[in-house]
């Protein structure tokens, strides 16, 4: 497949808005210097924006990263699963939370980006944090299906803003600061989780210290222009605020 989408990728033709905007850029000499130079023009003219996208990418990744990354091991640790209960969880589990992130898109259509991204984050913490409470109640494990589905959603969404808020000859730069801030932000979480389970002496209580720079994303996120319904130039003539 990787081979396929680089052939693909040589072959599909640029949105006219691109090649429109790439006839205003000066040629330069490499593209270390062509990607400098892009990241430069876009935080003069959207610094706003970049910003918001920027700390709500870091700030869910921080928070989400452990929580996602941890829950087969929770499951069989704290709850006593064997790995083919943990599969029997995640096939249909998976599947269910992937169609409600379908819904989501197409609800984020109407009621809006912003407020769809910040319900995935809300419903994504909840379902962490009940899943990561340390109780042993009946069907708690099923906390885990609500808690992916929001974190697909509201990862999808973060994505998605990352591109309709700036405009197109922009969209690879800002998605690949978005993608290179949520890792980082994702790594040094995950490097703070052994030292907090150290302290704790468990993972779940680790993962929810984490999980509480989720607000921050919510709020970064509310501060962004809501592009749902609009067009690209009607979006990209709005003054950025500093």
């Amino acid at each position: 497949p990787l081979f396929m989408i680089a052939y693909m990728r040589r072959r599909l033709p640029e949105t006219q808005r691109f090649e429109l905007r790439e006839k205003h850029l000066t040629k330069l000499s490499s593209r270390v210097a062509a990607a400098v130079e892009q990241t430069k023009l876009l935080a003069h003219e959207y610094p706003g924006r970049l910003t918001g996208i920027l700390v709500a990418a870091a700030a869910f990744g921080f928070a989400v990263w452990p929580a996602e990354f941890l829950w087969p091991k929770y499951l069989q640790s704290e709850f006593g699963f064997k790995p083919y209960q943990t599969t029997l969880l995640i096939i249909p589990g998976g599947l269910l939370a992937v169609a409600f992130n379908i819904l989501a898109g197409r609800l984020s259509d109407h009621i809006g980006r912003r407020i769809t991204a910040v319900a995935g984050c809300t419903i994504s913490m909840l379902g962490f944090g009940a899943f990561y409470s340390g109780l042993h109640l009946p069907y708690l494990p099923l906390t885990w299906v609500p808690a992916f589905m929001g974190f697909l959603i509201a990862d999808a969404l973060i994505a998605g803003l990352s591109a309709e808020l700036v405009p197109t000859a922009y969209r690879a730069t800002v998605s690949g600061l978005r993608y290179l801030t949520a890792i980082l932000a994702g790594a040094v979480s995950l490097a703070l989780e052994g030292p907090l389970y150290n302290v704790f002496q468990t993972h779940g209580l680790a993962v929810l210290v984490l999980m509480s720079a989720i607000p921050i994303a919510m709020i970064a996120l509310l501060t962004l222009p809501e592009p749902a319904g609009r067009s690209l130039e009607e979006i990209s003539a709005e003054p950025s605020p500093v």
